[in-house]
């Protein structure tokens, strides 16, 4: 039976590249006689152009400037929403920094994560959680015993915090979280 439901979605899956690439011949055709009435973002085209072609981060979501000089590793999905998000926009403000400044992504892909740190270059960063501390750092050990002191990876400071989410079940990390943000805001100015 798995191999039926297997086989259902090999042949699902040649079917839609097969619309997929009759619809981009039908794009260019278009294109051809002058129709361009249709236009696509270049994020789009890329789209388009590797459907179907899996990549390693797929999982690996992000935003923010590409000059950003604050990286922040997030241990959860949904940056900057929900009850854990405007604490850590609250944060941020308090550090003079928005969401807007930093550049944020997830700790799923450590290897899209090197490659958006080498490309982005950021003075500092921050892992929210234990998830991404010990994803980036590589460390095997409950996040009390490594958050609060810098790290380095690859040349780059990295503090190793709790998670917004945390501080809204157990407020009592709030301090420990402000001290570490201290030391980051000292290090960036």
């Amino acid at each position: 039976m798995d191999s039926d439901i297997s086989n259902d979605q090999d042949s699902i899956r040649i079917q839609m590249l097969r619309v997929i690439k009759d619809f981009s011949q039908y794009l260019v055709h278009q294109k051809q006689i002058g129709n361009t009435f249709l236009t696509f973002s270049k994020e789009s085209k890329i789209r388009i152009n590797n459907w179907g072609i899996k990549t390693p981060s797929q999982n690996f979501f992000f935003e923010g400037p590409q000059n950003a000089a604050i990286f922040i590793i997030d241990s959860e999905p949904g940056f900057f929403k929900g009850k854990s998000g405007k604490l850590l926009i609250k944060i941020l403000s308090a550090m003079k920094l928005s969401p807007d400044n930093v550049f944020i992504c997830n700790a799923e892909d450590l290897k899209s994560l090197d490659e958006k740190i080498k490309t982005i270059s950021p003075k500092i960063i921050i892992t929210l959680g234990t998830k991404a501390g010990q994803t980036l750092l590589r460390i095997n050990l409950p996040l009390e015993q490594f958050r609060g002191k810098f790290y380095e990876y690859n040349g780059i400071k990295v503090m190793p915090t709790f998670h917004p989410s945390l501080l809204l079940k157990q407020p009592e990390y709030k301090r420990e979280v402000w001290e570490d943000m201290k030391r980051v805001k000292h290090k960036r100015d």
